[in-house]
């Protein structure tokens, strides 16, 4: 569950705390006193898109931090242990800085992690209705999805398997659609692939060749230079007159050795001079050598230009390395074999093809029967909940159309569309037909109920779901989500005085203005405040007795249920 909230620079708060409990937690305010920034803060903290609008007005950056406890046996620890990622005691702190420059950066138990960890530790966290996300289901599109994600785990891999049998099928389609051409554009392509793979095979090129002969071309460009040089080194180090290196050399060594038996230091010194004599008689040696083995035969130096020449033309033609020339030539081959054996290969695709399409048909039927097996399950289960919501005359119902033609689609071929008449005796029609906002409403708290419990997830955040409702209805709402806290965290913004009272928990959110600025602060109430918040709700001032007597009754008779439950 979400332990602890804490907002920094967001929107109109400074700095804001709040620590959230288990059951009901309920945030009320007047309309504009900045419920919707908690909301954004949170969506924010979960890795949601955010703009540079979300931070305060001066300041340099915008945070936000979520403390949330999970069980042991939570899905959370194996997505942790993946990422090699430690959960101490039970904790998980999500935290999130956006700079007025545009950066972003996301923190997990204080390492630093991309957003798209975050939103897929978050999605098994806490769900999160949003102001209009009941709007959702007059789309057709959402309704297979909503059923599919009902029962994930029979029918996620279904259309995995029909997800990898359309990249398949869709692979050997561009294959077969490039087609052979007609026997002419065939003998065509034939002679100009041979030609190529001719020309590519009688350059016998070898990796790393034109790189060795560009080095060579070098070399033998410079000869004259690299032989006036190494000619002059030798001669300086070794040359026939006394006046080279190694002779002055050899007579300061010969004038040491008269000196060694006078001190162990003048030893010394003619050890290392004659050392250095012998190191440097072998470097004489190594010039004379590599002086000796020269040769720049001009006719050397054109083979290798001219070498290079039919590699560039090559590679002007092919590919912009060797590696790729000779790839180029591999896959000419490949498509010179296959012109060869056109109407061969013309089979094989088309038996590939056929073969794909039997097994997708096998996989989409099992999909269909999971989705009707899925759609009955959900109806019951949505009618019981629409029923404790005061639709207990509604009929809910699942109705499949399948696809026209022979395109394979990885979502499966059979759609769903919900149902609904809440009147009896009529027919059942498309929700966008029939759901008044406040019926949508309910029926997307149902949807919450149902999949709050098939996902696990510990923490669900309403924000004004109650919209389009009021008196007995919005009653009905407040005690469907109270029956939902009872194995789940809730956290519901609401604008009415019947959802307020069931809270376990009631914060009070609030704008202040001081004559400079403006800012938002968040109060949690105790019972005589839970009291006048609710008359204030109800009528408008918290001082009203009659008000205040009825919020007390309403808040007195819930705690009493709570407690009988």
């Amino acid at each position: 569950m979400l332990r602890r909230l804490y907002i920094e620079n967001i929107a109109l708060i400074d700095a804001l705390e709040l620590d959230f409990g288990e059951g009901f937690n309920v945030l009320t305010g007047e309309t504009g006193a900045g419920k919707s920034i908690i909301i954004d803060a949170v969506n924010f903290v979960l890795g949601e898109r955010a703009s540079r609008e979300l931070i305060k007005y001066g300041a340099a950056k915008a945070r936000a931090e979520a403390v949330f406890s999970v069980s042991a046996d939570s899905a959370i620890i194996k997505i942790l242990g993946e990422q090699e990622l430690a959960c101490e005691d039970g904790e998980i702190i999500l935290s999130r800085e956006l700079t007025a420059s545009g950066k972003s950066a996301c923190r997990l138990n204080g390492a630093l992690v991309p957003v798209s960890l975050v939103k897929r530790v978050s999605d098994a966290l806490i769900d999160i209705h949003g102001q209009h996300e009941h709007q959702s289901l007059l789309s057709p599109e959402n309704h297979t999805a909503f059923l599919d994600a009902y029962d994930h785990a029979s029918i996620r891999p279904q259309l995995d398997a029909l997800s990898s049998l359309c990249a398949e099928h869709a692979k050997a389609r561009l294959m077969r659609n490039a087609g052979f051409g007609t026997e002419a554009e065939r003998c065509r392509e034939m002679d100009m692939l041979s030609f190529q793979a001719e020309e590519i095979a009688k350059a016998a090129l070898a990796p790393g060749e034109d790189e060795t002969l560009a080095a060579q071309r070098l070399l033998l460009m410079n000869g004259e230079r690299i032989q006036g040089a190494l000619d002059e080194a030798h001669a300086r180090l070794y040359g026939e007159e006394g006046g080279n290196a190694l002779s002055a050399l050899d007579g300061a060594r010969r004038r040491l050795r008269e000196i060694c038996a006078f001190s162990p230091g003048y030893e010394a010194l003619f050890n290392r001079l004659e050392e250095a004599y012998y190191n440097l008689e072998d470097i004489a040696y190594a010039v004379r050598d590599a002086r000796d083995a020269l040769d720049f035969d001009p006719a050397r130096l054109e083979q290798a230009e001219e070498r290079l020449r039919i590699i560039s033309d090559l590679k002007r033609k092919y590919g912009a390395g060797i590696p790729e020339i000779l790839a180029y030539a591999q896959n000419a081959q490949k498509r010179l074999e296959d012109l060869m054996k056109a109407d061969e290969r013309a089979a094989e695709l088309d038996a590939r093809l056929a073969s794909i399409a039997a097994e997708y048909a096998k996989f989409d039927a099992k999909l269909s029967s999971l989705r009707e097996r899925a759609a009955a399950k959900l109806g019951k289960q949505v009618l019981a909940h629409m029923a404790d919501l005061g639709l207990d005359k509604a009929d809910f119902r699942v109705a499949f159309t399948r696809a026209q033609g022979n395109e394979l689609r990885p979502e499966g071929t059979m759609g769903a569309e919900y149902l609904l008449t809440t009147n009896p005796g009529e027919p059942v029609k498309p929700l966008s037909k029939v759901a008044s906002g406040g019926e949508l409403s309910r029926i997307m708290l149902c949807f919450k109920a149902i999949f709050a419990d098939n996902d696990k997830i510990g923490t669900l955040i309403f924000d004004e779901i109650d919209t389009g409702i009021s008196g007995k209805v919005a009653a009905k709402v407040g005690e469907k989500m109270l029956g939902i806290a009872k194995s789940h965290q809730v956290i519901c913004v609401t604008h009415l005085p019947q959802i307020a009272a069931l809270a376990d928990a009631h914060y009070v959110v609030e704008k202040k203005d001081d004559g400079a600025k403006t800012t938002v602060q968040v109060r949690l109430l105790d019972e005589e405040g839970k009291y006048r918040r609710v008359a204030q709700m109800m009528d408008g001032d918290p001082d009203s007795k009659y008000a205040y007597e009825h919020a007390k009754m309403l808040i007195e008779r819930a705690g009493k249920s709570k407690n009988a439950q």
